[in-house]
């Protein structure tokens, strides 16, 4: 064998294994969800994870694009700078309306960071500490921000009614453009715009799917475990006055006669304190968040995965407001998609007057099984339910038969269609 074809199955080796290694980091198996408690007991969880993005679309340039998912390699990442980058902007500057449409951000390089549900922008300044009054935009939602090159690094925030604000304060781009040039070396798994769709199926501008298969793996799963007496205390000023009953369906039941606590056998509980009807003291959605954040991860621990998937804001009069808040969890970055609730809790004033917990956690991973086609699965969701439009779809998980399996969501007029993922 000669030296130059030595050479030559050298590099080819060198390439393969650089392909392996890039497609192994990319699209790898994770194991057990986790490799200690499965709940982060009374620790604080900061507001930002509660609300971080469920995806961050970013465009690479060159008509390029990538999604990054809470999974992905570069997430943290781009989320923290993204959230410095825009404080840095906001601070000293002024969100002003602008006209420009969604595909402008197209074809320049950028990334727009997307909330699972849409959030007051008086709580984003919060939590990204910009301190200021816009009085015209604190009562707005936001359901994403961009951060573009354009000549200079500029943002702009999307209004929950798909209205888009720049700051009209800039900043150098280099910092952004080494992030994209870092997130590209690493050859991510490349995403495409759909069309618009035409007469007969309606698309949303900005859904993007990726353009090659990929594999996603099914999971066992299990509850947690039943609480005991020490964690049940907690829920309780005096616990020594709280009766215990238990009931026929295995339930047990502690009361104080003002406030009630009910477990269940599988580990789920109920928990209520309707207390004294009395004026309160309105408190801000970041207070509130907050109160219902540290509520539960003192009783009973921050689940992994979970997020603030939506929420319901009312005015209770003397009462005060009222805020009621909805969690998901995430199995591998992707959601579960479920009709009934895992996390949920009513924040009024500074009490918790109820809380519902029944989380099933993700276990071992199962099969591995290759995806359909996202155009499949928008077929599928056409032929099967007739829709006329397309909101989103996203691959998620269900559970199913006893493990969670994945699936593609096909979102129209919010209402979301399940599509069996697999292609078996």
């Amino acid at each position: 064998m000669t030296k130059d074809s030595v050479l030559g199955w050298i590099l080819i080796l060198m390439v393969g294994i650089s392909l392996f290694l890039s497609f192994a980091i990319w699209s790898r198996i994770p194991g057990e969800q986790s490799t200690g408690n499965d709940a982060l007991e009374e620790k604080r969880v900061d507001l930002d994870a509660v609300v971080s993005p469920n995806k961050i679309l970013v465009h690479l340039g060159n008509a390029s694009h990538t999604l990054l998912s809470p999974s992905s390699p570069f997430y943290d990442k781009a989320w923290n700078y993204s959230k410095r980058a825009l404080s840095t902007m906001w601070i000293g500057g002024k969100p002003v309306p602008s006209d420009v449409k969604a595909d402008f951000f197209e074809q320049k390089p950028g990334m727009e960071v997307i909330f699972p549900s849409p959030l007051p922008v008086s709580f984003v300044k919060r939590i990204f500490n910009i301190e200021g009054n816009e009085a015209d935009l604190d009562n707005l939602s936001m359901s994403s921000y961009t951060l573009v090159e354009d000549g200079d690094l500029w943002a702009y925030l999307k209004s929950s009614d798909g209205r888009y604000y720049r700051i009209d304060k800039s900043r150098a781009p280099e910092e952004l453009s080494n992030l994209l040039k870092e997130l590209s070396e690493a050859n991510p798994p490349l995403f495409a715009a759909i069309p618009p769709g035409n007469v007969n199926l309606k698309i949303s501008r900005g859904i993007y799917v990726p353009l090659l298969p990929y594999d996603l793996p099914h999971y066992g799963i299990k509850h947690e475990k039943v609480i005991g007496d020490r964690l049940a205390a907690k829920f309780f000023d005096d616990f020594s006055v709280a009766r215990k009953i238990e009931e026929r369906d295995g339930a047990v039941i502690y009361t104080d006669g003002q406030r009630a606590l009910r477990i269940y056998h599988d580990g789920a509980l109920e928990y209520s304190f309707p207390g004294v009807k009395a004026q309160k003291k309105s408190v801000s959605f970041y207070d509130a968040l907050k109160t219902a954040a540290d509520f539960i991860s003192i009783h009973g621990g921050w689940p992994q995965g979970a997020f603030l998937s939506s929420y319901g804001i009312s005015d209770q009069g003397v009462g005060g407001t009222s805020f009621d808040f909805r969690f998901g969890i995430r199995i591998n970055g992707y959601p579960v998609v479920s009709d009934k609730e895992y996390l949920s809790i009513t924040v009024e004033g500074n009490q918790v007057k109820s809380y519902y917990r029944n989380i099933v956690m993700a276990d071992k991973p199962g099969k591995v099984s290759e995806m359909i086609s996202p155009v499949k699965a928008m077929d599928i969701a056409v032929s099967i339910k007739d829709i006329k439009s397309m909101d989103d779809i996203y691959p998620a998980y269900v559970m199913e038969k006893g493990e969670y399996v994945p699936v593609w969501v096909v979102r129209s007029k919010g209402s979301d269609i399940i599509i069996p993922s697999l292609s078996e």
